[in-house]
């Protein structure tokens, strides 16, 4: 797939820009504080319906219109799919003092007014960015988040497990804090351990296999990037366990089941705490480079490495689960990297129907600039055709 036009308006400091975008290679120069990122984290918000950056919806909305009666961003994008072509409006609704007017996304699709959770993946597209290094080498949090993001885009039923587990451990952990104040019984946990069960097994389930098909990928990659020196291998260790060969559930039903278990053995010490201690909230999985973990002995470059390989892993999965290519985007990437990383990584991304590639440093990336099927400027939020050499 690819974007052959896009438009913001009111989007961070875009107050109104369109541009027309080629398949193939995109490149956007600008200097720091243009309107580079930000460009990218809107065709990724299209995507996942979520920001790359924002902790909240009104960070989205341009400030100048924060203040007004009804501030909203606008996001529209014209998409080639092998799916059917696709016309995308989100509208972002910031905070307002009219309590008619409620924050949060509206989306349409072709026209029609879909759920937030209905666009996620229409427009897939994978990010890159200069913070990749924290999924090697960050808390586990970022490396459920890359797994979730990614995963959602594919598979509508992992995104509803994970709203639907999203509310219900909300409730539980209350329904804990009462029962340590002696509001509430543990007979009242019942319930809740059933919900929380049946969507962690989808969920825990749904991982497992995603990483599965990234593990292999992700080590090919990272062999080739590293021209043989370096070897990267990936464990999921769910905090429930049963990740291991000789001891892992096969279903979403065996996970479910493995759940309650453990949930069953930790009742005390969930009621002291007040909290829910296992299930998918709580996982991770670890990265070792050359048998070591990646996150306390690696280096940064091959930790750098190591994030390049998982994202470039990230593409191919979508690919194949997809039966068709995603929007792969460079955020000021390439311009650290040593030139034989930013070949590996241009080799293959070379592969894909469109790529929108940002950099403060066109010198830098001049073999990049050159072939380059759309070139484009962006000063003070505004975008214009490169003219540079």
């Amino acid at each position: 797939m690819h974007i052959f036009k896009l438009e913001l308006v009111n989007f961070r400091n875009y107050a109104r820009t369109s541009v027309t975008l080629h398949r193939g290679l995109n490149i956007v120069v600008g200097d720091n504080a243009q309107g580079k990122s930000n460009l990218l984290e809107g065709i990724y918000l299209l995507s996942t319906m979520r920001s790359s950056r924002a902790s909240s919806d009104s960070d989205l909305v341009r400030r100048d219109i924060l203040d007004t009666e009804f501030p909203v961003a606008r996001l529209t994008a014209e998409v080639e799919r092998a799916a059917g072509n696709l016309h995308m409006e989100v509208a972002v609704v910031g905070r307002t003092t009219d309590p008619s007017h409620r924050a949060g996304k509206r989306v349409r699709m072709n026209g029609v007014a879909r759920r937030t959770s209905e666009a996620v993946g229409q427009l897939a597209a994978v990010l890159f960015t200069t913070l990749d290094i924290d999924i090697v080498a960050g808390p586990p949090l970022l490396r459920r988040r890359f797994l979730d993001l990614m995963v959602s885009q594919v598979d509508r039923g992992y995104l509803r497990a994970m709203q639907r587990y999203a509310r219900v451990l909300q409730q539980r952990n209350s329904l804990l804090k009462q029962i340590r104040e002696g509001h509430a019984s543990r007979g009242d946990l019942n319930f809740w351990d059933q919900e929380l069960a049946h969507a962690g097994g989808i969920i825990v389930k749904a991982r497992a296999d995603a990483l599965g098909q990234v593990v292999a990928h992700g080590a090919q990659q990272m062999d080739r990037l590293s021209d043989g020196r370096e070897t990267m291998e990936i464990s999921y260790k769910p905090s429930m366990g049963g990740a291991d060969e000789t001891d892992c559930p096969i279903d979403e039903t065996e996970w479910t089941a493995r759940m309650l278990r453990v949930m069953a053995n930790t009742r005390d010490r969930e009621v002291g705490a007040g909290s829910t201690l296992i299930g998918p909230h709580r996982d991770d999985w670890i990265i070792e480079i050359n048998g070591l973990d990646a996150g306390g002995f690696a280096s940064r470059a091959q930790q750098r490495t190591a994030a390049l390989a998982l994202r470039l892993a990230e593409a191919n999965y979508l690919r194949h689960a997809l039966g068709d290519d995603p929007v792969v985007l460079l955020d000021d990437v390439l311009s650290e990297l040593d030139a034989r990383r930013r070949r590996g990584v241009l080799e293959y991304i070379d592969t894909f129907q469109q790529t929108i590639i940002t950099t403060a440093e066109p010198d830098r990336v001049r073999d990049v600039m050159t072939r380059a099927a759309g070139r484009y400027l962006v000063s003070m939020g505004t975008i214009t055709a490169f003219e540079g050499e």
